[in-house]
């Protein structure tokens, strides 16, 4: 299965999700308090997201986990908060959290994070979590993509970011299943993208996206 663009637009969803822009933009600025993930690899984010890595990481076969190993962004979890207030930091996410999940009945915030200008995170497939998934992505000026190779026709596509908040959603395939989907992402500009996984019950995840586009 293929991911696709979906429109946000659930009142009560887009405020939520604009309350995650303000903390994370405007209350709070990761990008000065949190962890970043790889840091010796900034300013590389063209070789980590383009074809030659891709391939590396395709014909590595079962030999790649799953996960990510090559990026270059501020995780917004609590765990990964540095700053002077971590229990003020910690309530607010878990709000702003337990807000969203409730909203829209899921449970497993499977990324929480914040992408900076010529941020990245590299190709990987997520094989090792397999599940149907949602992604939200807000970009501040709409400089960003996220590519993946289309499991049936091998296509690589491209989904560019717009500004604002924008909705992905697909399934993620264990080996085996013809459903691996490789992918990565870059940005140009500040891009926050908060992530979660639906377990293996197609009519409830589409039931989750009716929910966002209405």
């Amino acid at each position: 299965m293929s991911l696709k663009k979906f429109p946000i637009k659930n009142a009560v969803v887009l405020s939520i999700l604009e309350d995650f822009r303000y903390t994370y933009r405007e209350l709070y600025q990761p990008e000065n308090t949190n962890n970043c993930l790889f840091p010796e690899m900034k300013g590389m984010a063209d070789h980590y997201t383009g074809e030659d890595e891709m391939w590396r990481i395709i014909d590595m076969g079962e030999e790649h986990d799953g996960a990510a190993s090559n990026s270059v962004c501020y995780a917004i979890k609590p765990d990964h908060y540095n700053g002077t207030h971590p229990e003020e930091y910690s309530k607010t996410w878990i709000n702003l959290n337990t807000s969203l999940t409730e909203e829209l009945g899921v449970q497993h915030s499977a990324l929480s994070t914040l992408y900076p200008p010529q941020g990245f995170i590299g190709w990987h497939n997520n094989a090792n979590a397999s599940a149907y998934n949602i992604i939200f992505t807000w970009s501040e000026h709409g400089e960003g993509w996220f590519k993946y190779v289309d499991p049936k026709t091998q296509e690589v596509i491209t989904i560019q970011d717009e500004k604002g908040w924008n909705l992905k959603a697909g399934h993620f395939g264990t080996y085996g299943s013809g459903d691996v989907v490789y992918h990565s992402a870059k940005t140009d500009c500040y891009r926050m993208t908060l992530s979660y996984v639906l377990g293996h019950d197609e009519d409830y995840w589409k039931d989750c996206i009716d929910f966002i586009t209405s």
